[in-house]
């Protein structure tokens, strides 16, 4: 299969995945003039799961994806998710960010509109990141 003989291409730990230079790439987030800061109560989190997400946090830290900072004005909290097969997937609860965003004039395209598109190709991908952290 394709992935098995360029194995080597890809990444498959967060170790193994270079770190985006800032000055070739930087994220901006598009928010309304008049949109209030929101930072959210810090939620208890159940004891059980602390450690999982705080070694995700660890993880993608080694990696250098985050670092901290010392003043935010936005603030959200993790959230972990349970997936079917019993680990968790720590993801961020961004629904006051994103009511203050600016709505995108290219929404993502519908599933069928892709799985139609690749018709005729030889191979389609969908590639997560490892845990669905950096979706491509």
């Amino acid at each position: 299969m394709f992935f098995q003989q360029f194995r080597d291409v890809f990444a498959w730990t967060y170790s193994k995945m270079p770190r985006l230079d800032p000055s070739i790439v930087e994220h901006h987030i598009d928010t309304w003039p008049d949109a209030s800061l929101v930072i959210q109560k810090q939620l208890p989190l159940h004891p059980s799961k602390a450690p999982t997400i705080k070694a995700e946090i660890d993880k993608l830290r080694q990696a250098r994806f985050i670092y901290p900072i010392t003043y935010t004005s936005w603030v959200s909290n993790p959230v972990p998710v349970n997936k079917k097969h019993g680990t968790i997937r720590v993801c961020t609860d961004f629904k006051d960010l994103n009511q203050a965003c600016l709505k995108d004039n290219f929404p993502t395209p519908f599933i069928d509109q892709v799985v139609d598109a690749c018709v005729g190709h030889e191979v389609m991908s969908f590639m997560d990141g490892f845990s669905g952290y950096h979706k491509i």
